[in-house]
């Protein structure tokens, strides 16, 4: 591959490993908890902490770091956990009693100095929050992609659970000591993998978190890698290319937008949307076999094994994937179809193959193997070592009682068009929770964004603050029914619609919208 685009994917890399997702805070104002106001202060020099190693962790630094660019002053530690899990933790001089735990974007690895992360972690400083975070026990700089996983058992644990769980409870510990008080609320925000770990934490250690913002969660992480070579070797295999995507998009669309009543650009529900492209596109004739205004055999074939459900051994592991994310991201020049650069990508490698091959190489097969071509699986059969990676990485346990019982919350939301992953498989772990507990909305609310691509981005109402409610749920005992959401473009809000408590949907109305359970979606 050449620099160039060598270069190019490390930014995308980067774009979609971060967490900076929705407006996190935008609504600390109209908060009832008035979380924003300090409680609290340090009872001890920020140089002491460094007295605090033993063999449970070490601080390898902690520097009082001065306020700036309303950013309070407060004391960063850099911190290590056997064997290499890099943690930072800043705790404010004057502090909320409050401790803001975010997560990481595909496979992990970001150190504490990506400005992603900087940003997240200033914008909770602003607020009076203490705030952790860790790599999840490796460099992406050193170990890139899945290569921290081969042949390294620890690793793969570290990245599954226990570096979030084990920074969690040092941060904790580490705040009590400089306060001399204890956390009183502990509250997790991630999206993507973040919201894996989000899940993972709630089903495996539901101490940990008081309150938790699952966005667009990899929960079903196994699932998700076979549907990313699945929708790989079918769209890899074709002549398709972004013009011939908005032209896929532009006949979705015009079929499905007004099916919930409202012309606007965006599938509000794309299960309503009967899309068949064997019978729905336009086909090439012999003579124009490549063209941007109609579609040859080979091209309906690759879409209809891209929207089919993920089997193996003819078995659905993986639903079929919903339509919604072939639109471009906005009206405006440079907009790219959020297929771009997750399946089709012509400056290099999809995002896809950079964050899903190394599944197969890495972590799903007893041996690993770095140099196995994931377009040479079968599904056929199950990888050798798939039970073990299932119990350590995915998130998929219906049982919340124990989370439930410590009076905890969870939020939950996904774009309707995120190319990434299955919006479908957030509802069916929903409906999966309400047969164990027919209450789970008491503590389980989920939230659907017509448009939004993955984490954010999208022609839907992509910024939104899922944390503010969620303390005020945890805090008040006010549940959310409805989340403020907003499309912005170059800082100015274009429009605004709610959103609403699955599987109710923000309709129009005269006034706007109003949430309401649509009737022609009930089962």
């Amino acid at each position: 591959m050449h620099k160039l685009n060598l270069i190019h994917l490390s930014f995308l890399i980067i774009f979609a490993s971060s967490n900076v997702t929705g407006r996190p805070f935008s609504a600390a104002g109209d908060s009832a908890s008035q979380y924003a106001q300090p409680s609290y202060q340090a009872t001890h020099s920020c140089k002491s902490l460094v007295e605090r190693s033993d063999y449970q962790f070490t601080i390898v630094d902690a520097t009082l770091i001065e306020a700036k660019n309303g950013v309070p002053a407060h004391c960063r530690i850099d911190g290590l956990i056997p064997t290499e899990i890099r943690f930072e933790l800043n705790l404010p001089l004057n502090w909320n009693g409050r401790i803001y735990m975010y997560g990481n974007g595909g496979l992990a690895g970001t150190p504490a100095v990506d400005r992603g992360k900087q940003y997240a972690r200033d914008q909770a400083l602003k607020r009076a929050f203490a705030t952790a975070y860790t790599d999840t026990g490796h460099d992406k700089r050193v170990t890139p992609g899945g290569t921290f996983a081969h042949n390294n058992f620890h690793k793969l644990v570290d990245y599954g659970f226990r570096a979030v769980h084990l920074t969690i409870k040092t941060s904790k510990l580490l705040a009590k000591h400089y306060y001399n008080h204890k956390v009183n609320f502990s509250y997790w925000n991630g999206c993507s993998t973040g919201g894996r770990q989000a899940m993972i934490s709630a089903q495996r250690f539901p101490a940990d978190f008081d309150g938790i913002v699952a966005g667009a969660p990899a929960a079903n992480y196994s699932g998700l890698k076979f549907s990313q070579a699945w929708r790989t070797q079918a769209i890899g295999q074709s002549t398709l290319t972004e013009a011939k995507v908005a032209l896929l998009a532009n006949i979705i669309y015009e079929a499905c937008d007004t099916l919930d009543g409202h012309k606007d650009g965006l599938i509000s529900d794309p299960r309503r949307c009967d899309f068949k492209p064997n019978r729905d596109l336009p086909r090439c004739s012999s003579q124009e076999t490549v063209s941007n205004n109609c579609f040859s055999i080979s091209e309906i074939n690759a879409l209809e094994k891209y929207y089919s459900p993920v089997k193996i051994q003819n078995r659905q592991i993986y639903p079929a994937m919903p339509v919604g994310s072939e639109i471009l991201s906005s009206n405006t020049p440079s907009a790219r179809t959020g297929w771009y650069p997750w399946v089709i990508n012509a400056d290099g490698r999809t995002l896809f193959d950079a964050l899903g091959s190394d599944f197969f190489r890495y972590m799903v097969t007893i041996k690993d193997d770095p140099s196995y071509d994931w377009n040479e699986f079968t599904f056929e059969t199950l990888p050798d070592n798939l039970a073990e990676f299932s119990t350590i990485v995915d998130a998929i346990d219906p049982d919340l009682s124990r989370f439930k019982d410590r009076g905890g919350k969870l939020v939950s939301y996904f774009g309707w068009a995120d190319p990434d992953i299955n919006p479908l498989t957030l509802i069916n772990y929903l409906e999966q929770v309400k047969n164990v507990d027919p209450d789970a909305t008491d503590y389980f609310r989920v939230f659907l964004v017509p448009g939004m691509f993955h984490c954010r981005g999208g022609p839907g109402p992509d910024s939104f603050d899922m944390i503010s409610p969620l303390i005020d749920w945890v805090e008040r005992k006010i549940p959310p029914e409805t989340i403020p959401a907003w499309k912005e473009v170059d800082g100015a809000r274009i429009y605004s619609r709610p959103l609403c408590v699955y599987p109710d949907e923000a309709l129009p109305s005269e006034n706007g919208f109003h949430c309401e359970m649509p009737q022609d979606l009930l089962h």
